[in-house]
């Protein structure tokens, strides 16, 4: 890109210290033989507007956004970004030329930066697989406990989102038996125990995505039998995402494990 002796990635966070996405993603471009630096900064949800515009005038291929400013950075979207949908989170930006390259369009226009949900893309396709095995026919099912603050849209795919949706249409703890899916978010603390028993109805065949990035409901699901989407690996699968959507090649899932691991273990 012009401005850059290399493509150059941007991790933006605040607070960023204890972020391993930085060595992750170098440690996946290490194992891609891919010549990219990442560079890490300290960004404040009131500051990233300039921040990201900053970064698309400066030429970086892409950027990898922390969950406390994701809302912002969907909001920065939303105005800046006519030509896409406006998702209530983005997590991450690349450049696609290709994508925005319409007579009418200016160069700049042709190069910015635009906007990905990778998080929200991943978990829709970990529910997608685990609906496509089910071995019956019956109707999909889901349900929600806590605040999950997205659109649930961009977690259900999309042969499969009308049913779970209207599954949820007066949903309540009666439903869990036969929910397919269960979506933990954000819980009032001393709602978490009731909510909790609560799970212990559904089948051991259901997949619980865990949402609230807490670590009392981590040690609480951890102990379930069901197949379960917990923080670290919702932040592989967003990792990934975003290398995919950068450099137009599939991430080494296993190198993004590793570093993570081992920077969370120093």
């Amino acid at each position: 890109m012009d401005g850059t002796t290399e493509p150059i990635i941007a991790v933006l966070g605040h607070p960023i210290a204890g972020n391993p996405s930085q060595l992750a993603i170098e440690r996946a471009f290490e194992a891609m033989k891919l010549d990219w630096r990442v560079m890490s900064f300290d960004v404040t949800p009131e500051n990233l507007p300039v921040a990201l515009h900053g970064l698309e005038v400066l030429g970086v291929r892409g950027i990898l956004l922390g969950k406390n400013l994701v809302r912002e950075a969907a909001q920065w979207a939303a105005g800046h970004l006519p030509d896409q949908p406006s998702p209530v989170v983005l997590d991450c930006f690349y450049r696609d030329p290709i994508f925005r390259s319409g007579p009418q369009g200016s160069a700049s226009e042709r190069s910015g930066l635009l906007g990905f949900d990778a998080e929200g893309h991943w978990i829709s396709a970990q529910i997608h697989a685990h609906l496509a095995a089910k071995p019956d026919d019956s109707a999909a099912a889901a349900y929600v406990i806590g605040e999950v603050g997205r659109d649930l849209d961009s977690l259900f795919p999309e042969p499969f989102r009308d049913t779970l949706n209207q599954s949820l249409v007066d949903s309540d703890a009666a439903s869990i038996p036969t929910a397919d899916v269960i979506l933990i978010g954000q819980i009032d603390a001393d709602a978490v125990a009731m909510e909790i028993e609560d799970l212990s109805t559904m089948p051991s065949s259901s997949l619980v995505v865990d949402l609230s990035n807490s670590d009392v409901i981590a040690e609480v699901v951890a102990d379930l039998e069901n197949t379960i989407i917990h923080i670290d690996q919702r932040r592989v699968g967003m990792i990934c995402q975003c290398i995919e959507k950068w450099v137009g090649k599939a991430a080494p899932e296993e190198i993004v494990i590793d570093a993570i691991e081992e920077y969370m273990a120093v």
